[in-house]
Order: C-alpha cells, then sequence, then structure tokens
C-alpha cells in the first residue's frame, strides 16, 4: 500500500491493491480511519475497476450530454429526480451552469415493487428514463453501476474494520441498498465567468459513500479544510475519489467528517466543458441506524433513523423548510 498527500496530508491516495490479505486490509482500514476523522475524503487507486469501462462511461456520457437538445429532452427528468436535469442558476448566478443525469439501482424494478420502497416521497422509487442515443448507454451504465457496487460494498467493509467492527457488519444494511448513479456536465465557458460564479454550490452529500470520477486534469473540486481554507483536490489518473456524507458521520457519532465540498471554475483559458460522475451508496430504504458509538457532540437531530426518514428530513430542510417535519 502507498500513500500520497493530493492535498498535503488532508486527502490522501490510498492503494487497495493489497486489500485481498489480511494483513492489507488491516493496513488500508488504519489509513482509510485515520482519513475520515480528519477530512473525510480520500483518493483510491488499485481499485480494480477495468480502465476499459470507466473509458467507455465517459465516452457514453459525453456522447450523451453533446447530442442535440431536443435529443437530449427525451430523456428529461420526471418529478425532478430521473433522467436529464438542467441546473441553470440563480439570480446570484448566472445560467448555464451544468446538465446532470441520474438513475437509481431501484429505477428498473416494477412499479410496485418501487412503491413499496418507503411510505413517503423518496427519489429510489422513480422509474428510470434511458436515452435510446448513444446505443450502449444504458448498457453502459448498468454496468458500470454494477461495478461501483461492488466496489463499494469492499469500502463499507473496509469501513467496518476501521471502526474495529465485524467486517460484515453493513453487508445486511446494503442487500436491497437504494443507490443512484449520476453524471454532471459542466458546460464550457469561453468566456470568463461573472466575479463570484462557481459550477457547482458548497455541500455536503447526504447519504454514507460516495465514489467519483472525476476528468483527469480538468481541475474544479475543492475541499473545505478544518480551518476553513478551500483547497483543489487534483484528478489523480486511474483513481476514483471517495467521501463520506451526513449519514455516515451520523453513523459514527459524529467520529467521521462529513465535509463541505464545490466545483469551481476553469483557471482562465480552460474552456473545456468537465464531466464528473458520483456513485451514492445508500442503504436498503428501511435500515435503522444510530451511532454505533456515543455521539461526540450533545447536539442529535436523532437517536435512531430510518435511512427514508433520513432523506425526507434532510428534503424538507434543503427544498421545504416551510413544512411540517
Amino acid at each position: 500500500m502507498s500513500e500520497k498527500p493530493a492535498v498535503d496530508d488532508f486527502v490522501p491516495v490510498i492503494d487497495l491493491s493489497t486489500r485481498t490479505t489480511p494483513g492489507g486490509r488491516r493496513r488500508i482500514a488504519d489509513a482509510i480511519g485515520e482519513s475520515c476523522r480528519r477530512s473525510g475524503f480520500f483518493t483510491i487507486v488499485g481499485h480494480g475497476v477495468p480502465q476499459d469501462l470507466v473509458d467507455r462511461m465517459h465516452h457514453v456520457t459525453n456522447t450523451y450530454f453533446t447530442l442535440p437538445e431536443q435529443e437530449k429532452d427525451k430523456s428529461a427528468s420526471v418529478a425532478g429526480v430521473s433522467g436529464l436535469r438542467r441546473f441553470l442558476g440563480t439570480a446570484d448566478t448566472p445560467p448555464g451552469l451544468y446538465e446532470a443525469f441520474a438513475a437509481h439501482a431501484t429505477g428498473d424494478l416494477p412499479e410496485e415493487r418501487r412503491a413499496a420502497l418507503g411510505a413517503y416521497p423518496a427519489t429510489w422509487k422513480v422509474a428510470n428514463i434511458w436515452p435510446d442515443t448513444p446505443a450502449a448507454f444504458k448498457a453502459t451504465w448498468h454496468e458500470y453501476l454494477a461495478a461501483m457496487t461492488t466496489l463499494s460494498e469492499d469500502v463499507m467493509r473496509l469501513f467496518a474494520l476501521a471502526l474495529d467492527l465485524p467486517e460484515a457488519y453493513f453487508d445486511e444494511k446494503f442487500d436491497r441498498h437504494v443507490s443512484l448513479l449520476l453524471a454532471n456536465f459542466y458546460y464550457p465557458q469561453p468566456a470568463v465567468p461573472p466575479a463570484g460564479r462557481i459550477r457547482r454550490e458548497s455541500h455536503t452529500d447526504w447519504g454514507t459513500l460516495t465514489i467519483l470520477y472525476q476528468e483527469d486534469d480538468l481541475g474544479g473540486l475543492q475541499v473545505l479544510t478544518d480551518t476553513g481554507e478551500w483547497r483543489d483536490l487534483p484528478a489523480v489518473p486511474g483513481s476514483f475519489v471517495v467521501n463520506i456524507g451526513d449519514l455516515m458521520a451520523f453513523w459514527t457519532g459524529g467520529r467521521w467528517a462529513s465535509t463541505v465540498h464545490r466545483v469551481v471554475n476553469p483557471e482562465q483559458g480552460n474552456t473545456r466543458s468537465r464531466i464528473s460522475i458520483p456513485f451514492f451508496h445508500l442503504p436498503n430504504h428501511d435500515t435503522s441506524i444510530e451511532p454505533i458509538h456515543p455521539p461526540t457532540t450533545g447536539a442529535q437531530e436523532f437517536d435512531r433513523v430510518t435511512v427514508g426518514e433520513w432523506f425526507s428530513h434532510k428534503m424538507r430542510q434543503t427544498f421545504a423548510p416551510e413544512l411540517p417535519a
């Protein structure tokens, strides 16, 4: 295993290639645990996902996003969830920021099975909308989703080791997972953007685990350090960026950090579009979660919560704070 500083020691590069041996798994888990305590971010290499699959995923996704608008509109979002969405800014952020395409692991299930995934509105209950063009889009996304699921399952086992839990502790909590695969297409910017404009606002992820592919050499992803400084997180060839979300931070009683991050505009002269593809690994919708260890702070939103309740709460906080809880 090797470690290199991607952002000093705040976001280390962790080589997973020795995770096939008990000793290797222990060393990797220790490195992951330290990174999750410090920043909640790390970069992985030696992950075993074929580069050919990553390249095909990028190619088919880029081809889709560069289709004529009327062709992409055929796979436009339903209820703002599945399919294509355009994020065109606000009064403070001028239009033309980015597009996104989303598909859930549950989105191809029959309607009656999706309807049974919780007695509340939830993104994972919506049917996937697949474009006809390019022809390989759906098959490639399914293949990539399967690879990300397999990798995420093993990262969760390494998480368990890092938390001094049985390695299979999380397995049954994800055996009917409601994970989301998303692609972001940030538009080319031939003109210098207005002051203060960024490509994606600062935020934390809501779930447990995110595995992100970002295009090499284009830059833009930044993480907020514990000293309040924005730091660039450069792409490492052949790698994925991994970070935990708010639910995993809650699950660890606040011992692990869910860190704020954002996407900024490229440096002047870099006018290319940019693609990032995050996979959000989410537990079963009815998994009940309580902190594994006593919370590190006294203020906790929940003592125990299901995944569905957690996301319903987050949706209300973010998009409809005026509604009753």
